[in-house]
């Protein structure tokens, strides 16, 4: 990673970037006393933490996480009140831009569900690929009971994981679920103890850093256009599968099962993907 990723002009208090393992960064809400709630410092922080990291060749995923165990309580409320129109535009389009950053990103998004992701901070944390969240954890949807739509991407990135009706039960039942109910709506990836899940988090961020970079891009772009024509799906597999087909990490993995071993995409120098 850039020794630069850790200047403090990017860090600007509300966000803290790390290293935990080789080829990860770790992004972090810092605004614990306001249990991460995202005000307009953090949200701006996020967006040039995010940008950094992404723009790092040498970083291969992203662990997204809060500070001292709370992953996010949710848009700042009291930052809400008494907007014009202009105001209220600026400031959906502010999150949109960071959903962007999250939804487009071609490596893996690793969230670590610790404690609360509320409304904003559940939208935040559905844009992970893979998301380890506690036993305890709670994720809520309280939109409705604020005369609010979800936002955030919410709706979208919901949808996906759980289907159309359940999403759509989940926000007008205003939902609160819990650990093990976020595995059931397959919302969550995986549940760990409460204090494993940050650790859990890293480790699997960690393993995605061995994946092909050209392959993950591909399939994630294709994951994310569902639902499409059966059609317009095997056309777009034509593209990629060629594209792989014709890359040097397909020539590295056939080597690698060849020879027995493990595939280094990583180290591999005939890789071309990586920007």
């Amino acid at each position: 990673m850039k020794k630069d990723l850790m200047k403090p002009d990017l860090i600007k208090d509300a966000v803290i970037i790390s290293q935990p393992a080789p080829h990860v960064a770790q992004v972090a809400i810092n605004r614990p006393e306001a249990k991460n709630a995202i005000d307009e410092k953090t949200r701006l922080a996020l967006i040039e933490a995010i940008q950094s990291v992404l723009a790092d060749p040498d970083v291969r995923a992203l662990v997204l996480c809060g500070t001292e165990g709370i992953f996010c309580a949710g848009g700042d409320l009291t930052s809400m009140r008494g907007m014009s129109e202009q105001q209220a535009r600026a400031r959906i389009q502010s999150g949109h831009q960071l959903v962007n950053l999250l939804w487009q990103a071609e490596i893996p998004v690793v969230v670590a569900l610790e404690k609360y992701a509320i409304g904003a901070g559940a939208g935040l944390a559905l844009l992970a690929d893979y998301m380890i969240a506690g036993k305890n954890a709670r994720m809520s949807f309280p939109f409705m009971q604020l005369g609010l739509v979800p936002d955030w991407g919410s709706t979208q990135a919901l949808i996906r994981r759980t289907g159309w009706s359940t999403a759509k039960r989940l926000i007008l039942d205003k939902a609160s679920l819990k650990g093990q109910q976020l595995l059931e709506l397959n919302i969550a990836d995986k549940i760990v103890e409460d204090e494993s899940v940050l650790q859990t988090a890293c480790n699997k961020a960690a393993d995605f850093t061995h994946y092909p970079r050209l392959a993950f891009r591909l399939f994630k772009t294709r994951m994310q256009t569902y639902p499409e024509s059966f059609g317009d799906a095997l056309n777009a597999e034509e593209n990629d599968q060629t594209a792989c087909f014709l890359g040097a990490e397909f020539e590295e993995g056939l080597s690698a099962l060849q020879q027995k071993r493990s595939p280094d995409f990583i180290n591999n120098p005939n890789e071309i993907n990586k920007k």
